[in-house]
């Protein structure tokens, strides 16, 4: 994962406009890279930081982001699509009452079990999503 400001210079670099809502937004991602974000969130976030940008702005900021291959696009089974910073493969934890996402990274375990799938089942495996979903430690009512 390439810092901000490697990103920015690459877009300078390569004659990329850096608009405030650009900026504004992959600012968003870096400050909040534990949480996917959806379009909505980086709305909401954007006019708190007195920037207008309608959904088609950020829609379009949020696809010339994929096509560069800085944020990556997942959706979870309440069919909202989200983003983050493209990293390290990983998961999802999804608490069912507040909807908030952690991720979450697996060990080798997960490999040799995928390598074991394709062996058992001659069958090529080229991606796949894994999410876990109950509840978060706040809405189990537990105290830290």
């Amino acid at each position: 994962m390439k810092n901000k400001n490697e990103i920015l210079d690459r877009f300078k670099k390569d004659g990329f406009r850096l608009t405030s809502t650009r900026e504004a937004i992959l600012d968003l991602f870096y400050k909040k890279s534990k949480t996917p974000l959806s379009c909505q969130d980086i709305q909401k976030q954007l006019k708190q930081k007195n920037i207008s940008a309608n959904k088609t702005t950020v829609y379009r900021e949020l696809e010339f982001m994929r096509n560069e291959n800085i944020i990556e696009e997942f959706q979870l089974d309440d069919g909202v699509k989200r983003y983050e910073i493209i990293s390290n493969h990983h998961h999802h934890a999804v608490c069912l009452k507040c909807r908030n996402i952690k991720c979450v990274e697996l060990g080798k375990e997960l490999e040799s079990q995928e390598k074991q799938i394709e062996k058992q089942n001659k069958f090529k495996i080229i991606s796949h999503s894994l999410e876990f979903y109950g509840l978060c430690q706040k809405c189990q009512g537990v105290k830290k």
